[in-house]
C-alpha cells in the first residue's frame, strides 16, 4: 500500500461515479432521442409541456457539472496534501496540475470536438465557427490551471473566492440586461455564455471556477477532520436546498429568469448557462447531501459503491468513451429520425453496461503506471 492510498475517499469516488452515469443519460438523450433542452440566460426557459418524464430526464443531470467542478477542486486539495507528505515539493505539485489542466484543452479539441461537430453540425453559429470554445472540459482545464498556483491558500480564502465567483453573474448579467451593449471578449469568456467571435462559451470561467474553489476549500477541511467534514455536508446540503426554495419563491435576484409558469416543473427549471444562484443552490445542495449519505452508508451499500467507484476512478476515460458509444448508437440505429423516449432509457443503460468493463480495465491500467506517467493524469 502506498502512502497516498489512505487519503482516497470512497464517498468522493462513489459520487463521481453516479455523476458519470447521470451525465450519460443526458448525452444519450441528445444522441439517441435528439432531445436536449438548454436553460440559457437570454432565452425563455424550456417548456416540457407538463411531461414529468422528459423534465426529470434533463433535471437529474443538472447535478453533474457542478459535481464535476466541486469534486475536481476537492481532489486537487487531497492530492496536494498526499503528495506533500510523499515528499513532493509545492512547485512540483503546481507543475503537475498546470500540465494536467493544459492537457484537457487539446483532449477536447482532438477527441471530443469532432463528436459535437458531427452531432451538432459545428461549434458555433452562423457562417463563422468560433475556435476558442469554453465547454465543460475546457473550463475544467482552465479552472485547474487557475487553481494550481494557489493551493497553499487557506480554506477561508478559497471559500471567499468561491462566494465572489459564484455570485458574480447574478449581479453582472442583470446589469447587462438593463443597460444593454455588446459583450466583449473578457466578459464572454469569464461571465456571459454565448458567442462573440472567435469565442463561444457555454461554461464561462468565473462561476465554474468558483465551484472548483468551493471544492478546494472543502478538501482542505477534510484534511483537518475527514469524518466531521463529510458528516457536516448533510446539514449544509439541506441548508442549500432550503435556500434554493427561498430564492425561487422570492423571484428576482439569483434566478436570472423567473419561473415560466405555475407548478413544480417551472419552479424547478432554473438557468444553468451561466449557473444562476438558484441552480448552484439546488445542485450543490444535492451533491453535498449525497456525498454525506454515501459516507454514512453501511455495508449494505458496498456493492453499489464498488460499481460506481469504477466509473468514478476513470472519469475522463468514461467521459470520452460514452460520447462515442452514444454517437454510434445514433448512427447505427437511428440515422434518420430520433429514437422514441421508451428506447432512450434502455439505450442509456446499455451504454453504461458496455463501459463498465472498459473502465475497470482502464482503472487497472492507469494504476499500473508510475506517478510521473502521463496516463496517471487522465
Amino acid at each position: 500500500m502506498t502512502q497516498t492510498t489512505p487519503r482516497r475517499l470512497e464517498s468522493l469516488d462513489t459520487l463521481r461515479g453516479l455523476i458519470m452515469v447521470l451525465m450519460a443519460l443526458d448525452h444519450a438523450s441528445f444522441f439517441v432521442a435528439r432531445t436536449h433542452p438548454f436553460e440559457f440566460w437570454s432565452i425563455p426557459l424550456p417548456d416540457y409541456g407538463g411531461s414529468a418524464s422528459w423534465f426529470l430526464t434533463r433535471w437529474v443531470t443538472h447535478f453533474c457539472a457542478p459535481g464535476f467542478f466541486f469534486l475536481m477542486g476537492a481532489g486537487m486539495a487531497l492530492f496536494s496534501a498526499a503528495r506533500l507528505e510523499a515528499g513532493w515539493s509545492a512547485q512540483r505539485i503546481t507543475r503537475h496540475f498546470l500540465l494536467r489542466g493544459l492537457l484537457l484543452i487539446p483532449v477536447f479539441y482532438c477527441l471530443e470536438a469532432p463528436i459535437w461537430v458531427v452531432g451538432m453540425g459545428g461549434l458555433g453559429n452562423g457562417g463563422r465557427t468560433s475556435f476558442i470554445v469554453f465547454t465543460v472540459l475546457v473550463t475544467l482545464g482552465v479552472s485547474m490551471i487557475l487553481a494550481a498556483p494557489l493551493l497553499r491558500l487557506s480554506s477561508r480564502s478559497w471559500l471567499a473566492m468561491a462566494f465572489i465567483a459564484i455570485m458574480a453573474p447574478n449581479f453582472l448579467i442583470p446589469t447587462l440586461i438593463k443597460h444593454g451593449g455588446d459583450v466583449g471578449f473578457i466578459m464572454r469568456a469569464f461571465v456571459v455564455p454565448g458567442e462573440t467571435y472567435p469565442i463561444s462559451a457555454m461554461y464561462p470561467i468565473l462561476p465554474w471556477f468558483g465551484i472548483c474553489a468551493l471544492g478546494v476549500g472543502f478538501g482542505q477541511l477534510v484534511q483537518r477532520n475527514r469524518d466531521r467534514a463529510l458528516r457536516a455536508m448533510l446539514p449544509m446540503g439541506l441548508a442549500y436546498l432550503i435556500a434554493f426554495v427561498g430564492v425561487r419563491v422570492g423571484g428576482g435576484f439569483g434566478n436570472l429568469r423567473e419561473a415560466s409558469g405555475a407548478g413544480w416543473i417551472p419552479f424547478l427549471t432554473v438557468v444553468k448557462y451561466p449557473p444562476s444562484l438558484a441552480f448552484c443552490l439546488v445542485t450543490l445542495g444535492g451533491n453535498f447531501t449525497l456525498l454525506s449519505l454515501f459516507h454514512r452508508a453501511g455495508a449494505w451499500f458496498d456493492a453499489i459503491k464498488r460499481v460506481l467507484s469504477v466509473f468514478g476512478q476513470a472519469p475522463l476515460f468514461f467521459y470520452l468513451a460514452h460520447l462515442y458509444v452514444y454517437m454510434l448508437m445514433r448512427f447505427v440505429f437511428f440515422p434518420q429520425t430520433s429514437g422514441p423516449q421508451w428506447v432512450l432509457y434502455p439505450s442509456w443503460l446499455a451504454g453504461v453496461a458496455l463501459l463498465y468493463p472498459a473502465c475497470l480495465w482502464y482503472r487497472r491500467f492507469k494504476a499500473s503506471k508510475p506517478d510521473g506517467s502521463l496516463w496517471r493524469m487522465f
